[in-house]
């Protein structure tokens, strides 16, 4: 592989991957648990906020280990490599696999929305929708990676044009008389849930919602000058994810009722029938089904580099542990059959808090090795990062996971099973290399 990935195309990389079904689905949820439109804004900031920090934090990492493999070369350089794999099958399994399947299923909630008087099979339309990706990625190459590429600008521009128009509609003294219609009703104010486990789950959703703000680190060794451009991508791909998601729940929140929002999933899809109408709503939900595409398109071009590195340490044709490996297309096909397993035999909801529990865990474990022996950071001063950035982090972040154990116990532990299935991978992986 060459290093063919500049600061602008890994910074949308970051865009397009933090770009997926979270903003798309979890609002509604995320209401439904911490009651009030004001505490779920919070949740959103709270959540970007963190983001960034880690991000941060993964830039660091990314200077003095500017490899492929994401938190599973970091954590098998500074820890063991027994840890490092099962960080790799964790990624290769739920951060992109179990991520396909959610983004498949929401593809299938707002086609539904899009057709409603079509009787859509939703585990059907999600399976075709992964073949047809998967397909485009495996046999058309670097085609499939440019058509993927406008689809993730159509989904941008989309949901920005949807945010501003809200936000001058909501803005004080701007609001057009011909848009007085649009404005939300109104009901008594809610109260915020004590701060207890329902806000854990929230913000494990709203941490699924933001997760890839570290995927310029799973392809760190095909971007140009990464000591320099992995972080810079990093920081500056989240910080317009983070505007843009905390704009349209800023106008989400504020147009819609509670009422109307709790425990909806195709949240996007109600906001713009309560601005434009029905017709507008089913049109605009075709659209977003269409440009979902563009989430699966992401996972499948990075989740199989994680896997492909893993056997890169192993194999017997290994040159160089520094080089990036070469992917072989075996491996999108075989992502594409977890998801697919993941998508038959699980729910949405079962999904995304097994998603958010696992993809919390492994971040705080990468930046405890911002305390390793210095000699990973080639000298550099790391004060800001490990006194202020990394405590906050980890702080913050293991606090949510235990609030979110003791609200969802049963996915949790399904999360755990995993993680010890996890480790038996580690030896089939062995034996997969072998056999390359």
């Amino acid at each position: 592989m060459r290093k063919h990935l500049n600061t602008f195309s890994a910074t949308f990389l970051v865009v397009a991957s933090m770009l997926g079904t979270g903003i798309l689905t979890t609002t509604g949820g995320i209401l439904s648990l911490v009651k009030s439109p004001t505490a779920a804004l919070l949740v959103w900031v709270a959540g970007g906020a963190l983001a960034w920090i880690g991000a941060w934090c993964y830039g660091e990492l990314a200077r003095s280990m500017p490899r492929n493999g994401g938190e599973a070369t970091i954590l098998r350089e500074l820890f063991s490599p027994t840890l490092g794999e099962i960080a790799g099958w964790t990624s290769f399994v739920v951060g992109f696999g179990a991520c396909n399947a959610m983004s498949s299923l929401a593809l299938s909630a707002y086609l539904g929305e899009a057709l409603p008087g079509l009787p859509i099979n939703a585990k059907l339309v999600a399976c075709i929708a992964l073949l047809l990706v998967t397909s485009m990625h495996g046999l058309l190459g670097p085609l499939g990676l440019r058509l993927q590429t406008l689809l993730a600008t159509a989904k941008f521009t989309m949901l920005a044009f949807l945010t501003l128009f809200g936000l001058y509609l909501t803005a004080p003294g701007l609001m057009a008389p011909a848009a007085a219609t649009a404005t939300t009703i109104a009901e008594p104010a809610r109260q915020a849930a004590a701060f207890d486990a329902p806000w854990g789950l929230a913000m494990m959703y709203v941490g699924f919602s933001y997760s890839g703000w570290n995927a310029a680190i799973y392809v760190a060794g095909e971007i140009r000058d990464p000591a320099r451009n992995v972080r810079r991508a990093m920081l500056i791909g989240t910080a317009i994810i983070v505007a843009l998601y905390v704009g349209i729940n800023a106008v989400l929140l504020s147009q819609l009722p509670a009422s109307q929002l709790e425990g909806v999933r195709p949240v996007i899809a109600a906001l713009v029938k309560h601005l434009f109408g029905t017709q507008a709503s089913s049109v605009f939900s075709g659209l977003v089904a269409f440009a979902l595409l563009s989430s699966l398109g992401v996972s499948a071009f990075l989740g199989p580099r994680v896997l492909a590195t893993m056997l890169g340490w192993f194999g017997k044709d290994r040159v160089d542990e520094n080089a990036p490996t070469v992917v072989n297309p075996r491996l999108i096909w075989m992502q594409l059959a977890l998801s697919v397993f993941m998508v038959l035999t699980g729910t949405f909801d079962q999904i995304l808090t097994v998603m958010g529990f696992l993809l919390g865990l492994f971040p705080i474990l990468c930046i405890m090795g911002l305390y390793r022996s210095g000699r990973h950071h080639n000298g550099r001063s790391l004060s800001i990062a490990r006194y202020v950035f990394a405590p906050l982090y980890i702080l913050i972040s293991s606090i949510i996971l235990i609030l979110g154990a003791q609200q969802s116990p049963n996915e949790v532990c399904i999360a755990l099973v995993l993680v010890a299935i996890f480790f038996a991978a580690r030896l089939c992986t062995r034996r997969l290399a072998l056999n390359r």
